[in-house]
């Protein structure tokens, strides 16, 4: 065992939904590294969430990015390296890679050592140059199409079909019309500073990923390959599994010894379906991010890296392929944690903090009140537990209530085999499969069917679509011992966008304005709405989905993506310009808010999820929300989304959730657990506790759960998955 400090640099702790590699690569070295390690994160900006996940890193450093040149960039990794004295660097970001290969001599001669492609080659392997560069090794890829101005991206996606894979430098999406290409290449070609877009035809088949590690000399030192169980929208892999496969295996490395490649290499391949060859759909010169799965299967990739970094001495050759029958699988899922607002200031002004010596908020339990001790065992169930797409709020609502007690039976109601939730044992004792039906009464008899197995005390719902048929069923689960806290079905209809934008309200609610809006059918009608409310604008769904538009063919297409998508009517308003703000609160059976909590969003996702955000009290907004609530008599969760206009500091009510919002664990932590108020207001042992902390940010990132491939047989099989929190004996089978 190692005695002496090893200490490593790595960067790439942002992408939120779409997370970058380095905190997957420093959660690896973390649990596989032999010896006392010391993790410092890079970082660019305050907001990149990975770096603040408790016991990933030991520091987080501000450095210049690259795009502001590579001079910028080394000078700030030099004077971090003077100050931190690491000695190995892991650039996990392709903007990062690209400048290190630049500067990969000039590094080195000052103590830097780094692993990564020669500055060619990284050229050679870009997304907009690659294609050219596979044609001519005769190597396999989808077709493909680089646009270098954002008219071209429509017609060239229209020639490959839909859907198609659009690429940036770090960004990726799967887009299934025009509109959605336009409004992504649009951000891409903006965030990323580049000439053009990469336009991919989508192959239908099983998707691989391959990952080689080779030396300084281009030798294999290690490689290991995983399937792609199930990708989301982004085109990222939410689900997968070490597969032992020797003609991927085989393919791959031919395809990576043409490359010819120092360091990591990532191969993200296609094998169509009925084929005998891999298709490779893009290329990566860094770790994957899924490097905790490498660390599960007894392959540390990230440990291999540092090993290589720090002890060239050592002359590796590839150990033989060990994987057993029962390999792990890793689920993508989600952390929430807080952060002092000093803490993030104190990186943002000094340029480097010390995470060890951080004295972070935790989870505050409101034992004082401990009206949850009151029944030992308390049952408690939560739908809303994927992170597939979009992050569910039954994660944060089982979060905050495991941080309430720990004697809380928690039990997952999950529509989906892929929701992260249903194998996070650190939240829940079990979870059920509910079946994504149209038919109530068929949701309804398997709610009875898992009552019989698992007694409920209380259920919490947290998607908007379900609502409804709680609320229809709310006296007939109460007959099987289930409480609820929710509305009426008149008060859910009131604050539906086509009740609550109709005019029906009165436009200034004396703290927050409604803001103009007209509804339209036809195409017509929607270009008339927008000339009447002006240039920008937004184009709503009833239900969901808000497009930006900035002149009448954005219009046009954002009616037709929407319904196409199968809404007869949609909602038009003049945009707003302003940071966003929301207001949580839990209303009792006599429509009264027992707390408030508003908080300032300070990251956003590309689906609008909130991953960075802190309370900042707003007593006006507060008291106009809580007479809205009481007007329209409602019951039980809710948050109201505003936009405060930057101009005229006003306001403006843009969409009321009917449930918990995704980032309710953060009430937990500020001494007023929302979640924790629902489950005694529906036992009716009403609480109402007040927040006391506002010096604390929330944080969300993304992390990888692991799981046996028993766990996701059982689950999609059975209907069920216990964790050990409950004994199998607990179990009613029917």
């Amino acid at each position: 065992m190692k005695t002496s400090n090893t200490r490593v640099a790595i960067t790439g702790f942002g992408g939120l939904d779409i997370p970058h590699a380095g905190a997957s690569v420093a959660r690896a070295l973390r649990a596989g590294w032999q010896g006392p390690l010391i993790i410092d994160a890079l970082v660019d900006d305050s907001a990149m969430t990975g770096a603040w996940q408790p016991g990933v890193v030991d520091t987080v450093t501000r450095i210049q990015s690259p795009l502001k040149g590579d001079e910028a960039f080394y000078l700030s990794l030099i004077n971090s390296q003077k100050k931190l004295g690491f000695t190995a660097f892991i650039p996990c970001l392709e903007q990062d890679i690209a400048a290190t290969a630049r500067l990969a001599e000039r590094l080195h001669k000052n103590g830097i050592k780094t692993l990564v492609p020669n500055a060619d080659k990284i050229a050679q392997l870009s997304p907009l140059t690659l294609a050219s560069y596979l044609h001519q090794h005769h190597i396999a890829y989808p077709h493909s199409l680089i646009a270098h101005h954002l008219h071209e991206v429509s017609h060239y996606a229209d020639h490959l079909g839909y859907p198609v894979l659009v690429k940036g430098a770090e960004l990726e999406l799967i887009a299934h019309n025009a509109e959605q290409v336009v409004r992504f290449s649009s951000a891409v070609l903006e965030r990323d500073r580049r000439s053009g877009v990469l336009l991919q035809a989508r192959i239908a088949g099983e998707a691989y990923s391959l990952v080689c590690l080779n030396n300084k000399n281009g030798d294999r030192v290690e490689n290991l390959s995983c399937r792609k169980l199930a990708i989301n929208s982004n085109g990222h892999a939410v689900c997968s599994s070490i597969i032992d496969s020797p003609e991927l295996e085989a393919q791959g490395l031919e395809i990576i010894k043409k490359l010819g490649a120092q360091g990591p290499i990532t191969l993200d391949l296609i094998h169509p379906t009925g084929g005998s060859i891999y298709f490779l759909e893009g290329v990566k010169s860094c770790l994957p991010d899924w490097c905790m799965l490498s660390h599960w299967a007894n392959k540390n990739l990230a440990v291999e890296l540092l090993k290589l970094l720090t002890e060239p001495e050592i002359n590796k050759t590839t150990s033989p392929s060990n994987h057993s029958s029962d390999a792990p699988l890793l689920v993508r899922s989600i952390t929430e944690a807080v952060v002092r607002l000093d803490d993030m200031q104190h990186l943002d002004r000094h340029g480097h903090i010390d995470v060890t010596e951080m004295t972070n908020g935790q989870s505050r339990s409101n034992h004082d009140d401990k009206p949850l001790a009151v029944r030992e065992g308390l049952r408690v169930a939560v739908t809303g537990t994927s992170s597939f797409d979009l992050v569910n709020a039954g994660i944060g609502v089982a979060r905050a209530l495991r941080s309430a007690s720990g004697d809380l039976h928690l039990i997952g109601l999950c529509y989906g085999t892929f929701d992260s939730g249903a194998y996070n044992k650190e939240l829940f004792d079990v979870c059920f499969q509910l079946p994504i039906t149209e038919s109530e009464s068929t949701l309804f008899e398997r709610l009875k069917k898992i009552i019989k197995m698992q007694a409920i005390d209380v259920l919490i719902p947290c998607l908007d679509g379900e609502i409804p048929f709680f609320i229809k069923f709310a006296d007939e689960l109460k007959k099987l011992g289930v409480h609820t806290l929710l509305p009426n079905l008149d008060s859910f209809e009131k604050r539906s966008k086509t009740q609550l934008f109709s005019g029906t309200y009165k436009a200034d609610q004396q703290g927050f304005m409604i803001p103009e809006t007209i509804s339209a059918r036809n195409e017509d009608e929607v270009l008339a709405a927008v000339k009447k409310v002006g240039l920008p604008a937004v184009v709503k769904g009833p239900i969901s989905f808000c497009v930006s538009v900035m002149d009448e063919s954005q219009a046009k297409a954002a009616w037709h993506t929407l319904y196409y998508d199968g809404m007869k009517e949609v909602l038009i308003q003049p945009m707003i310009s302003g940071p966003s703000f929301a207001v949580a609160t839990v209303c009792n059976h006599q429509h009264e808010p027992l707390t408030m909590l508003t908080v300032k969003k300070l990251s956003l996702c590309p689906r609008g999820s909130t991953w960075r955000a802190m309370r900042l009290p707003q007593v006006e907004l507060e008291a106009a929300f809580a007479r809205f609530l009481k007007e329209i008599k409602w019951v039980g969760p809710v948050e109201g989304e505003f936009i405060r206009d930057e101009i005229l500091d006003r306001f403006y009510l843009i969409e009321i959730n009917p449930r918990f919002t995704g980032w309710i664990y953060y009430s937990a932590t500020l001494g007023s657990n929302h979640p924790q108020q629902v489950v005694h207001t529906a036992l009716g042992k009403e609480i109402t506790p007040e927040p006391d902390k506002t010096d604390l940010v929330f944080v969300r990132s993304t992390t990888e759960l692991r799981l046996q491939p028993y766990q996701l047989a059982s689950f999609s099989t059975k209907g069920y998955l216990h964790h050990n929190r409950i004994a199998p004996d607990q179990i009613k089978e029917n």
